[in-house]
């Protein structure tokens, strides 16, 4: 393979990573507002909208990395994997579960009748997007497993492993929204393959789709199939609120058939891209994508800062409001976070 195809095929992945960031932000910058309104809202409409168009950010993530590190040449070492990868998110899980810790106590920090465990807790319990460092560090766990399997099975093993995924965890997830009776889906609820459900389906099929790689004619199937998961993602999420009276997200849940779809089809879309870049608009860019982790992290204390200020309150048309400060939120924690990254010694701890 020529040189250049390797920086092509990252420009694709630098490109994706950056996407799946901003889909997080996006969905964050809207989920606020989609649980504070009621369905009979317009403007639940339209955070509903968003935050159901762009669930695909994390899968996106895992998918990524499934690719680079099971596609990755040569025995993983142990001691390389907890001491280096697995470390570092254990500290950077710490270090923003105290950030956020902290910011949470803002409110009643000195209250009388505080005592030393309250902050404890408070920090030990951290923020909810943090979970993705946890399950990311479980996949670590399972790294050199995954890796001498898939290097010594067959294809149709790998096939195998994917259509469980999709049958147990994507298809008796979407099933959900479906109306069955309570035991059918308490007998469903059993059925629990804990290898394949779970985030190492995204994993596998990330490497998958990368040593496998899609023909054209399937490639423009699944990219109809993805725009068909945005629309149903949206659509059935609508109709499945509005007949239960209240607000339901199992249609763009990470693990539904539509966001699956979108996942999928945006991933083999921008792998099957070939974007040319000068040098210094690709080392660019791989900057933007590295300091993705650490705009992940921080983005949530600057959404909760603009909201304690009733940032929504000040939107007049919510449909431009969300994605702006979106936009607005990634520009500012780009330049903090590539600033955070670049402490000597510490910075790969922090983000």
């Amino acid at each position: 393979m020529s040189k250049r195809g390797v920086q092509e095929r990252q420009v694709n992945m630098d490109l994706l990573r950056i996407l799946a960031c901003f889909s997080v932000i996006m969905l964050h910058s809207a989920a606020q507002l989609w649980y504070s309104c009621d369905i009979t809202e317009g403007r639940w409409l339209v955070a509903n909208t968003y935050d159901a168009a762009f669930r695909f950010g994390v899968p996106i993530f895992v998918m990524l990395s499934g690719r680079f590190f099971l596609g990755r040449d040569g025995q993983i070492s142990l001691r390389t994997l907890y001491f280096k990868n697995i470390l570092r998110l254990s500290v950077i899980y710490v270090v923003w579960s105290t950030v956020y810790g902290l910011w949470d106590c803002r409110y009643w920090m000195g209250a009388e009748g505080t005592v030393w465990k309250d902050y404890v807790t408070e920090i030990f319990l951290g923020r909810y997007h943090l979970w993705y460092l946890i399950m990311q560090i479980g996949l670590y766990m399972l790294l050199p497993v995954l890796k001498s399997w898939l290097e010594h099975c067959e294809k149709q093993s790998v096939e195998y492993f994917l259509l469980l995924f999709f049958i147990i965890q994507i298809g008796l997830n979407t099933v959900k929204i479906l109306r069955i009776p309570g035991p059918v889906l308490q007998l469903l609820g059993q059925i629990d393959v804990e290898l394949v459900c779970s985030y190492a389906g995204y994993f596998v099929l990330g490497y998958y789709l990368y040593r496998y790689p899609l023909r054209k004619k399937a490639r423009y199937c699944l990219y109809t199939a993805g725009l068909m998961g945005l629309l149903g993602a949206v659509g059935v999420s609508v109709w499945e609120s509005t007949i239960k009276g209240q607000k339901m997200s199992t249609a763009f849940d990470s693990y539904s058939l539509f966001t699956f779809l979108v996942t999928v089809a945006l991933y083999v879309l921008f792998s099957s891209l070939q974007p040319s870049l000068e040098e210094r608009g690709s080392r660019l860019l791989q900057g933007l994508a590295k300091d993705t982790l650490g705009v992940y992290l921080m983005h949530l204390l600057l959404l909760e800062f603009l909201g304690d200020r009733s940032v929504y309150a000040h939107m007049e048309n919510y449909v431009l409001g969300i994605p702006l400060l979106a936009v607005g939120c990634f520009v500012v924690c780009i330049p903090v976070a590539a600033l955070l990254r670049r402490i000597p010694l510490v910075g790969k701890y922090i983000c």
